[in-house]
C-alpha cells in the first residue's frame, strides 16, 4: 500500500484527533502512548490506547537492525495481551540457518511489517503495512480497546506436520506468524526469491 493509500485508510477509520507517540519533541528512548477514537467493524466507536516501545527496548537487536528502525523514526507497538516487549522477532526466514528479523514498525500513525534478511539490514522486506488502528482488540470486559496486532515465529517442523500445507511447499525453514489477535492469521514463507502467504484454512486438496 503506497503512503497516499494509508493517508486515505487513516483519514476513514479515525474519528478523534491521535496523540501520536513519535510527533516532534518526544524522546524516541521512552515509552509512549497513541491514543483517539475509531469506528470498529460493527461500527460503533471505540477508544484505544496503543502503547509503543521505543527500539532500546530490544537490546538484542543487531545494530544494524536497531539503526535501521531508528532512521524510520519506528515504535514497536505492543498488542493488548503483551506481557513483555514483543512485535520483534528472530528466525531463519530467508533460508535454513540464515539470521533473520522481522519487526513491526509505527512511524507516523501507520505500522509497517518489515524483515531484515542478513547482510541485507539497510533494505528491509515490506509485508503490509495499515493504519495502527484498523486492528484493535481488548480484554474481556474491558472498554479500553489497544492493538490486536501480532507477529512470532513459525518453525518449519509446525508447517511441514500441518496438513493443509503439505503441497505449499518444501518447508525447510522457519515462517513469519502475522496475527489479528483472536480473529485471523496469516503465514508468510519466502520461498524460491518470493513470499507466499497461507492461512490455517489453506488445502491444497
Amino acid at each position: 500500500m503506497n503512503r497516499a493509500a494509508v493517508a486515505g485508510v487513516l483519514a476513514g477509520c479515525i474519528t478523534a484527533v491521535l496523540s501520536q507517540a513519535t510527533a516532534a519533541g518526544q524522546n524516541p528512548n521512552a515509552e509512549h502512548l497513541e491514543t483517539g477514537s475509531a469506528q470498529n467493524a460493527a461500527g460503533n466507536t471505540v477508544s484505544y490506547r496503543i502503547r509503543l516501545l521505543p527500539v532500546a527496548s530490544f537490546p538484542d537487536l543487531p545494530g544494524g537492525v536497531a539503526a535501521e528502525l531508528a532512521r524510520r523514526q519506528c515504535m514497536i507497538p505492543q498488542s493488548f495481551e503483551a506481557k513483555q516487549p514483543e512485535n520483534i522477532i528472530h528466525g531463519a526466514f530467508r533460508a535454513p540457518g540464515s539470521s533473520d528479523w522481522a519487526a513491526l514498525c509505527s512511524s507516523a500513525g501507520a505500522t509497517t511489517l518489515l524483515v531484515f534478511f542478513a547482510g541485507q539490514l539497510q533494505s528491509p522486506v515490506s509485508l503490509r503495512t495499515q493504519p495502527d488502528s484498523v486492528w484493535l482488540g481488548a480484554e474481556p470486559g474491558s472498554s479500553l480497546f489497544g492493538s490486536a496486532w501480532g507477529i512470532a515465529v513459525r518453525p518449519a517442523a509446525e508447517l511441514r506436520d500441518a496438513p493443509q500445507f503439505r503441497h505449499a511447499a518444501p518447508f525447510d525453514h522457519d515462517a513469519i506468524d502475522d496475527a489479528r489477535l483472536e480473529r485471523s492469521l496469516t503465514i508468510h514463507y519466502y520461498q524460491s526469491g518470493k513470499w507466499i502467504h497461507l492461512s490455517p484454512g489453506d488445502s491444497s486438496d
